[in-house]
């Protein structure tokens, strides 16, 4: 897969991830960036009962765990998905819950780069 083709793959990959994982489609999935760093912007997928949830700050950390938790699966489809343009070694995950999104820094490395765990995976370990 060229590296131009990344992009619309990370997308098509992430918007099948949240309607598997969340039975949803987001109002959007925007990827932006070039060479070795996209960025992947995701609005509109919360359900309406936690967008009603997330001015109470006990409600909005469990919202905001669960989200986290969830997302860090996301890492090994990507991986999974992009074929031979290389791993992704790292995806930093910015949840923004007033906002309704989310956005995946992805970080593409070499064949020979080892993957980078996301900060939630190394602590199950």
């Amino acid at each position: 897969m060229e590296r131009q083709q990344v992009g619309q793959r990370i997308r098509e990959l992430t918007l099948a991830f949240f309607q598997a994982k969340l039975g949803l489609t987001p109002r959007s999935v925007e990827v932006r960036g070039g060479g070795d760093t996209l960025e992947v912007r995701v609005r509109g997928f919360f359900a309406p009962a936690e967008k009603g949830l997330i001015d109470h700050p006990k409600e909005r950390r469990a919202i905001e765990d669960y989200y986290l938790r969830l997302f860090d699966q996301l890492l090994p489809l990507l991986n999974a998905g992009v074929g031979k343009v290389g791993p992704i070694v790292r995806v930093q995950t910015l949840l923004d819950l007033r906002g309704n999104e989310c956005v995946f820094m992805v970080t593409l490395g070499k064949e020979s780069e080892v993957i980078i765990q996301n900060p939630a995976e190394a602590e199950r370990e």
